[in-house]
């Protein structure tokens, strides 16, 4: 049996991790008081229960409610660079080596905190934070499936701008069920004239028709993707096409995308041959971190260290950075699993 302390030591890397997901409870209570907004309380145990998802939760619209509570006070900079600088506190802190981030730069807007200052104040919350706390952080934009689509253009040519300057790739978020991957062609055929890559959230609200677009728009990696499973021949062609799974395992229990722990595909996915990788997607609102994630895969899913391993070796090969860096990382990792004397 591996100890939690074990698995807080063994060193990782995040793939799917919303910005806005991660924003710790007594964060929170700061911004309402510099912005003078009243909460129902500023205990931080009773204001978990309306910024975490509730244990009651039965779908993704109810996820997403936990957001809406706090969602307005993060739209100003202070707030932006706060919880990236503190999210790669947080990150560290559980021996995460490479992170990256996501957000919805226009979600995050107002009338005075334009698209271009959120993306920049984020990106130096999160360097700062990368010094500090000597991680690596890659940003990824993310194109909204609600919002009007200039603005999702807009958010390809920030990407753009800012490419090799600390965004690494994009995303496409939001509600795949009301508005359908295929509709969001425009900015990805841009995303790939500038040769930005990117990844979908796919196969997680919605069934694998969705993954289906989003490896026809031309997805390097699928985020979710748990309904992959509903569809042999998609299985086959993601696994022949090497296209990595970004799977998050709390978070789809939380969501009932699957019934309950027990449930989770990841294990069949594996054992297939796809290339999955283990990630918190929203550690604050799920109230998890990646250490509780790894726990879940060993003592609940099946799976033994070794395969952990060789995950953790999955999500640095997919991550969206170049070949010598993820070479120098998995050196890295090595030397520090074996040191922990848990090394195949």
């Amino acid at each position: 049996m591996v100890s939690t302390e074990v698995f807080k030591k063994i060193p990782k890397v995040d793939l799917h991790c919303h910005l806005d997901g991660c924003v710790r409870t007594p964060t929170i209570i700061e911004l309402a008081k510099k912005q003078k907004v009243k909460l129902p309380t500023t205990n931080v145990e009773e204001l978990n229960k309306y910024v975490r998802v509730s244990p009651d939760c039965r779908s993704l619209t109810e996820f997403l409610k936990a957001f809406e509570f706090f969602y307005p006070l993060l739209q100003n900079p202070y707030a932006v660079e706060k919880i990236g600088y503190e999210l790669c506190e947080d990150a560290a802190s559980e021996n995460i080596k490479y992170l990256e981030v996501r957000f919805a730069p226009f979600l995050q807007t107002s009338e005075n905190f334009k698209i271009t200052d959120v993306v920049k104040i984020c990106l130096d919350g999160l360097r700062q934070g990368s010094r500090d706390f000597k991680i690596s952080v890659g940003l990824i934009l993310c194109c909204y499936r609600s919002i009007p689509k200039e603005a999702n253009i807009i958010t390809v040519e920030l990407a753009k701008k800012y490419f090799d300057s600390g965004i690494v790739a994009m995303d496409l978020a939001g509600d795949e069920t009301r508005y359908p991957t295929r509709d969001f062609a425009e900015p990805f055929v841009l995303a790939k004239k500038y040769k930005i890559p990117f990844t979908v959230h796919a196969g997680e609200s919605s069934g694998p028709e969705s993954i289906k677009e989003a490896v026809k728009l031309g997805a390097s990696r699928i985020g979710h993707g748990v309904h992959l499973i509903d569809d042999s021949n998609l299985m086959k062609e993601i696994k022949e096409k090497e296209i990595p799974l970004e799977i998050c395992i709390t978070s789809n229990v939380q969501t009932h995308v699957v019934n309950d722990f027990e449930s989770h595909p990841i294990k069949k996915f594996y054992d297939n041959g796809i290339i999955v990788t283990i990630n918190s997607d929203d550690r604050s609102v799920s109230g998890i971190d990646l250490t509780n994630e790894y726990n879940v895969a060993v003592n609940r899913l099946g799976f033994d260290i070794s395969a952990l391993i060789k995950i953790i070796h999955n999500g640095i090969n997919a991550l969206f950075t170049p070949n010598k860096n993820k070479a120098s990382l998995s050196k890295i990792v090595e030397t520090e699993i074996n040191a922990l004397g848990i090394g195949v």
